[in-house]
């Protein structure tokens, strides 16, 4: 019986061994490391103005303060934009499909500044939904695109994205903090 224990701690211990052993073989990636930089295909445009990219046509009609501050200690703002259809088939126009936003040289994604909470303060500031229609053809609409942005903002670039498949061709509008209309209820 002595026999038995003694082989089975004897296996053990070698099979401890190999297992331990085995992960202590490195090697070292000699590669150079590369980074990745994303140029666009981008039409700038100032606000108030229109561009056309991919036979869409953005007019950022006015940016707006309504001096609110979110509870994340953001501010809400608010931009009306019109969009012109120019193509022959009918597309979807989305605040979160077709618009991103640089803020004071940080950029973020849809789902990272239109948030729920800002997107409420845009219907009880207009009483409005925020853009998202069903674009015919040859038609055109205007709406509004609610975002929170930092609260000491300077430099603001709203990016319209007219093809969702193809997130480096965009349009954009530049702004500073006093391109931006302060608005109140």
């Amino acid at each position: 019986m002595n026999l038995k224990k003694m082989l089975c701690a004897v296996l053990a211990l070698t099979f401890l061994t190999a297992v331990g052993c085995s992960g202590n073989e490195r090697t070292l990636d000699k590669s150079p490391v590369s980074t990745t930089v994303t140029t666009y295909d981008e039409v700038t445009v100032d606000l108030g103005e229109s561009a056309s990219y991919g036979n869409m046509t953005l007019t950022v009609l006015s940016a707006e303060d309504p001096d609110i501050t979110m509870k994340s200690g953001k501010k809400a703002m608010f931009f009306h934009v019109k969009i012109d259809n120019t193509t022959s088939e009918s597309i979807t126009v989305s605040y979160l499909n077709n618009f991103t936003l640089t803020v004071n040289g940080t950029y973020y994604e849809a789902d990272e500044c239109c948030t729920i909470p800002v997107m409420k303060e845009l219907y009880d500031f207009y009483d409005v939904q925020p853009l998202n229609e069903q674009l015919e053809a040859g038609k055109s609409c205007d709406g509004y695109i609610a975002c929170e942005v930092d609260a000491s903002y300077t430099d603001i670039e709203l990016h319209f994205i007219p093809k969702t498949t193809d997130r480096v061709s965009r349009i954009t509008v530049p702004m500073k903090s006093d391109n931006v209309m302060k608005v109140k209820k």
